[in-house]
């Protein structure tokens, strides 16, 4: 009998894949590699996951820490075959000292785009000996896509604006070249950064104020840092002179769906995004 991975994320998209019963002792880091691995139908070959995975049974299985800063010492405890993560994860030292030991360490690409993503799923259903299931879930994910697009001509076009806020620190935004810039393409947004802005940038609250957002998007944690949209505005007053600002428009969006470059999890985001802008 097939069981199917349930949780809310994948019943929105309907990214379902049979369940192996294999055990090859897979410790997964980033939450956009676990998600895979989840949709292919291999979580029951995970040992341990990083603090940014998702699984069916939360808790069921030993966190491995955050993925950027990784102890070989623990993963090598969990006596697993494999860890599979993106190119965000490290620190190298760590990574060096698993391979030396005999644990075979994988790479995926964390590309911001439709065709990384597809890409990705080839990388990791081989990875875990599940490139039967590829197809279909790639199937799954072109049809969203295609979704996604053909709703932007029923839309209005609206500037949304991504801000990676942090206590003490100046904010960045998301340029081109980044999974928050994808997110907001998809759901039929314009990103007013992209233009002049590559990846992740501090920039003044002038410049934010000059590309005259309708929507910014703020992380989950700098939500939970800083609060709701008054307490943003408090800590950055100009921000009241865009559209953004004087509308209340600060949209919360998941963390999980920008670790690791564009996901299952960044799609349903940028569909929800797009029902909010319709």
């Amino acid at each position: 009998m097939k069981k199917f991975f349930t949780t809310l994320t994948f019943l929105l998209l309907g990214f379902y894949m049979p369940v192996s019963t294999a055990n090859e002792g897979i410790i997964s880091a980033g939450s956009s590699v676990t998600e895979l691995i989840v949709a292919l139908g291999q979580e029951k070959k995970l040992v341990a996951i990083d603090q940014t995975s998702q699984i069916s049974n939360p808790g069921a299985l030993p966190s491995i820490g955050y993925h950027r800063r990784l102890s070989a010492e623990g993963m090598l405890a969990l006596n697993a075959d494999q860890l599979i993560g993106s190119n965000e994860m490290g620190p190298a030292t760590a990574l060096n000292q698993l391979r030396a030991a005999g644990m075979k360490v994988e790479v995926v690409n964390t590309e911001p785009t439709a065709e990384g993503l597809l890409q990705r799923i080839d990388q990791i259903a081989k990875l875990t000996n599940a490139t039967q299931n590829a197809k279909p879930l790639k199937k799954q994910v072109t049809d969203k896509i295609n979704q996604l697009k053909q709703s932007h001509s029923q839309i209005p076009k609206k500037k949304i604006l991504f801000l990676l806020i942090h206590q003490g620190r100046p904010a960045n935004v998301a340029g081109a070249n980044t999974t928050p810039n994808a997110i907001i393409e998809l759901a039929g947004g314009i990103n007013p950064a992209a233009a002049s802005i590559e990846s992740y940038k501090p920039i003044s609250t002038e410049a934010m104020v000059e590309m005259q957002p309708d929507i910014i998007l703020i992380s989950g944690r700098s939500s939970q840092e800083m609060g709701g949209a008054d307490y943003v505005l408090k800590k950055m007053p100009l921000l009241a002179a865009t559209p953004a600002g004087k509308n209340k428009q600060f949209i919360v969006i998941d963390g999980h769906a920008l670790v690791g470059g564009l996901g299952l999890k960044s799609l349903s985001e940028a569909f929800r995004i797009n029902k909010l802008i319709q």
